[in-house]
């Protein structure tokens, strides 16, 4: 009797341990994933403000060094391959971010970049 009660709750352990692991699987691309533009602000915020400012335009800085405005025709109408390359390599006065960022957040800087129209207006 005791052997059955051991087999039913280790039966009851994995179909929980599974319930679990189902569940976090289902939830990973939604719940626990932060969106993409949220954290290409964040990262926008910590490394392109200083000379773009938190919308865009140039800062002083960014001015001094000639830094485009991130919301305008010529920026905007870039492709995202184009956007990625800058961001990567550098361009100008824009230091290359390659080393600093994976190729994931440089993705999602490109798409905060791409928001950057609708707000400058």
């Amino acid at each position: 009797m005791a052997k059955i009660q051991e087999n039913s709750n280790r039966t009851f352990c994995y179909r929980t341990v599974f319930a679990v692991l189902a569940l976090f699987i289902s939830l990973q691309g939604t719940v626990l994933a932060a969106p993409q533009e949220q954290t290409g602000q964040t990262l926008f915020k910590s490394n392109c403000a200083t000379c773009h400012s938190q919308n865009g335009t140039p800062t002083a800085v960014g001015k001094s060094l000639n830094a485009p405005d991130l919301g305008s025709a010529p920026v905007q109408n870039q492709t995202k391959a184009q956007l990625q390359q800058i961001i990567s390599n550098g361009k100008g006065n824009m230091p290359a971010f390659k080393d600093k960022l994976s190729q994931a957040e440089i993705d999602s800087l490109v798409a905060y970049v791409h928001t950057l129209s609708k707000r400058n207006k």
